[in-house]
């Protein structure tokens, strides 16, 4: 079997391969500002703590309304300590993002928000209206909407 001499190529491209990952992973990526510290729920939505207390719930592309109401459930119960009977209040519909730019979030808060257009009988998962309302515990509920069928 012949011997093949050993090239610099050979010898050196993969630790230089290596190498090169190791420091571009070690490398913090400029310009992110907020983004960068998010919240990030079982229902694939990232949520946003704003300035004035409330937070901003940014779901996957496509997402339905209970995926919203399941995110701000999780942060309010995991990341503010509310209890399971703690209100969760709309505080902005459906409107682009003040965070991550994103066409589609909502804004949650904790303190309580005047109904728009008051009273309604019935609060809809997907209206979003401000005001509207569940309890933590009911926001959860939601999760078990969205979690996927198991198919064997």
């Amino acid at each position: 079997m012949p011997i093949r001499p050993r090239t610099f190529s050979r010898v050196f491209a993969l630790p230089l391969i290596a190498a090169t990952a190791v420091l571009a992973g070690c490398s913090v990526p400029q310009g992110l500002g907020p983004q960068a510290d998010y919240f990030s729920s079982r229902a694939m939505a990232r949520i946003y703590a704003l300035q004035d207390g409330s937070f901003e719930v940014v779901p996957e592309i496509g997402a339905e309304g209970a995926a919203y109401w399941c995110a701000a459930s999780e942060y309010a119960r995991r990341a503010l300590g509310a209890g399971w009977s703690q209100d969760i209040y709309v505080a902005k519909g459906r409107a682009p993002s003040t965070v991550s730019g994103r066409i589609d979030s909502v804004t949650f808060t904790l303190a309580p928000v005047a109904r728009e257009g008051g009273p309604r009988p019935f609060i809809s998962t997907f209206g979003f209206k401000p005001g509207d309302n569940f309890s933590v515990s009911s926001g959860d509920s939601f999760c078990r909407d969205i979690e996927p069928l198991p198919f064997f």
